[in-house]
């Protein structure tokens, strides 16, 4: 059996089929991840520190101020928790980031942003999301971005005459309602695609490849890098041809965030950390006795 490392959970993982078969978005671990999930984790590993590293060997550097958009708990918790200066954002609840307000979230505060499966589902007109993306990073800051996205053609806008509305939700089922902006009331209820449930997960579009890469470019991102095929077959990592991640950097790169001596010193207080607890308890002991 093709057999894997998680580099979320650290898990030891095996699937029935060769490891090129992957889905991307169906749990290939016990703890829940995926395809995309794992790479999320690589891509933020390579540019921050220039290795793949699993999520457990990330050294605690609270200097780095990061935010995830409703990123994946098993992610989320242990970034926040144990490693930087790190919080997850919503758009429905408290920590709130709405991507498509110029005045939500400091201006150039964030090394790192991961907006996951995110982007498909603001409303018209898309660009506003990209260009608060690039205003919200550090000029050296970068976003680990992921979007289903088809190869060839043109983006394909659900509902482009969006302008005042809202989901109702009938006993028939969820209706999308559009009073357009000549006052003409829209009703929409066929071919409503929801991601994870009704509501603000409503599907608005499925990008291009070429008009998403000019998205960024016209955001002002200067590094715009899609993931490869094959990223990292150790953590079972494995993308098909469409739909990959895309790591857009603010400038243009110069190598990892983290400079290998800064990793160093943070690897090394992590070290004196772990003596100085495991030491507390004998001393602890002994002044007992």
């Amino acid at each position: 059996m093709p057999q894997f490392t998680c580099n979320i959970c650290g898990a030891a993982c095996s699937v029935e089929y060769p490891l090129s078969h992957l889905p991307r978005e169906q749990p290939t671990c016990s703890c829940g991840s995926t395809v995309r999930f794992r790479w999320i984790v690589h891509a933020l590993s390579v540019e921050l520190f220039g290795e793949s590293l699993p999520l457990s060997a990330f050294p605690e550097m609270r200097q780095i101020k990061g935010i995830g958009m409703s990123d994946c708990l098993a992610i989320a918790e242990p970034l926040h928790r144990d490693k930087f200066d790190y919080e997850n954002t919503f758009y429905h609840r408290e920590p709130r980031l709405d991507i498509m307000d110029e005045n939500s979230g400091a201006s150039e505060s964030y090394d790192f942003i991961v907006s996951s499966e995110v982007f498909e589902h603001v409303p018209p007109p898309a660009q506003l999301a990209f260009n608060n993306l690039f205003r919200l990073l550090k000029p050296r800051g970068f976003a680990v971005f992921s979007v289903p996205w088809i190869p060839d053609g043109h983006t394909k806008e659900h509902f482009p005459l969006l302008h005042d509305w809202g989901i109702a939700n009938l006993r028939s089922g969820p209706v999308l309602v559009n009073r357009m902006a000549n006052g003409e009331l829209q009703i929409i209820e066929e071919n409503l695609v929801f991601h994870g449930g009704p509501g603000e997960t409503l599907e608005m579009r499925v990008y291009a490849k070429d008009d998403l890469e000019e998205h960024f470019r016209t955001a002002g991102f200067q590094d715009i890098e899609v993931a490869e095929m094959e990223t990292n077959l150790e953590f079972g990592i494995c993308w098909l041809p469409w739909s990959r991640g895309f790591v857009v950097r603010k400038s243009h790169r110069t190598g990892p965030l983290v400079s290998a001596q800064e990793r160093e010193t943070a690897e090394a207080a992590a070290r004196l950390r772990k003596a100085d607890s495991e030491q507390t308890p004998a001393l602890t002991g002994a002044g007992n006795r």
